[in-house]
């Protein structure tokens, strides 16, 4: 029988949401040494909790056999409260707290995934090493045996992007080669540009690894260099690569990438451009649910929500709900 393993992760999530909450003090709340999310932005964020009289939303936790406990989501939450008490203002240090025991660190780590990345927007950096710690995860489980059949469409869903996305980092992962995946695991580059590198031979991307400034780099000049390649031109590559970015690329026949997408009033003409649009969509309706003081559980519905219709509705759909309201 077929194993989902993404149906799974939504039961222990499930499962984690019906337990108790605990009222921890602050002191025994610990950061995880696994948590690999950038915890940003504290004191604005410590000045919407002091307004709204405290943390309202729960963290999640596990108990540490040395006392205390391990914060699986909430590292912004503990980090703003610790602020607030350290600028002496008036305010609660218990924390409201699910607490929550796993069989094995694969599944802490998944769930530790799966909260923070519904949380929240993500950056590339921070997307790659989701999907290098759930890919290592399943490789173990399937050398034991276990069977998930094709999870890109699940993988994309869970962590909230298009099923276009994790392809590109799949690419990635198969044909970069090590210098690519490392830029890319720095945030030194985006997944966009190194999916480009990665359709390059070896030899070429091991020479734009070695010799040119990656955070400059552009898809649209990989792509001109591709393109270059098959005519047989000698493309050199230099420092300065920056004469070519703003020319007109004739010879570049790909699809435009996220970053490439030109800003305008119609965000997508096509169902191609609508996926390209999918995280500007939900980052808008983020900030819209920001702006109307929704709570870290509303937003995550509502994230859950625009995954969802993402996936099953298309552009005409949305515009006939639109115009129908």
């Amino acid at each position: 029988m077929k194993n989902n393993m993404f149906d799974n992760l939504k039961a222990v999530v499930a499962n984690t949401r019906t337990n108790d909450i605990k009222m921890i003090d602050i002191d025994e709340l610990h950061e995880s040494d696994d948590n690999f999310f950038v915890v940003e932005n504290i004191e604005q964020f410590a000045q919407t909790i002091l307004g709204q009289g405290g943390v309202k939303d729960n963290l999640i936790v596990r108990p540490l056999e040395t006392g205390g406990y391990e914060i699986i989501s909430g590292h912004r939450r503990r980090a703003a409260v610790q602020y607030l008490l350290d600028k002496g203002e008036n305010i609660v240090r218990v924390l409201p707290c699910l607490v929550q025991n796993y069989a094995d660190e694969d599944e802490k780590m998944l769930d530790l995934i799966l909260m923070n990345v519904s949380a929240r927007q993500i950056s590339d950096q921070e997307l790659w090493k989701c999907y290098e710690t759930i890919d290592s995860i399943l490789k173990e489980r399937k050398d034991k045996g276990e069977y998930y059949g094709r999870i890109r469409d699940d993988l994309a869903a869970s962590l909230g992007v298009s099923a276009s996305q994790i392809g590109k980092m799949q690419n990635i992962d198969k044909n970069a080669v090590e210098p690519i995946r490392e830029a890319v695991a720095s945030g030194e580059l985006s997944i966009s540009t190194a999916n480009e590198i990665a359709k390059l031979d070896e030899e070429t991307q091991k020479e734009i690894a070695s010799t040119v400034d990656l955070s400059e780099v552009k898809p649209k000049e990989l792509k001109k260099k591709a393109a270059d390649k098959k005519k047989g031109k000698k493309v050199a590559t230099s420092n300065n690569q920056s004469d070519s970015l703003d020319d007109k690329d004739d010879t570049a026949t790909d699809e435009p990438d996220d970053e490439e997408v030109a800003t305008s009033s119609n965000l997508a003409e096509s169902e191609e451009d609508l996926t390209k649009w999918e995280s500007a969509i939900k980052g808008y309706a983020l900030l819209a649910a920001e702006r109307a003081g929704f709570t870290t559980e509303q937003k995550n519905a509502l994230l859950g929500g625009m995954i969802k219709v993402l996936s099953v509705f298309d552009k005409s759909d949305a515009e006939k709900k639109y115009n129908n309201r």
